[in-house]
């Protein structure tokens, strides 16, 4: 009877690492920055987007993708 409680507890924590495994390695990775910047406050931001070594085709392959925000400004004011 011992045993069953150890199979048991076997699959459980074993069940447990794989869902955790499989949720980290999972997680996309960025592909790109996506650069918004709003230093002219009387204009609409401007957008840029910042792609990594093969960015495209990760693009291409993928129905969704996943990109670093950075939100400071790099144009000067006059």
């Amino acid at each position: 009877m011992d045993w069953m409680w150890i199979a048991a507890i076997g699959l459980i924590a074993g069940a447990l690492i794989g869902f955790a495994l499989a949720i980290i390695l999972k997680k996309e990775k960025p592909i790109g920055t996506l650069r918004v910047d709003r230093s002219d406050p009387d204009e609409a931001p401007y957008l840029f987007l910042e792609l990594e070594q093969n960015g495209m085709e990760r693009i291409r392959q993928s129905k969704t993708v996943v990109l670093k925000v950075d939100l400071n400004g790099y144009l000067p004011r006059n």
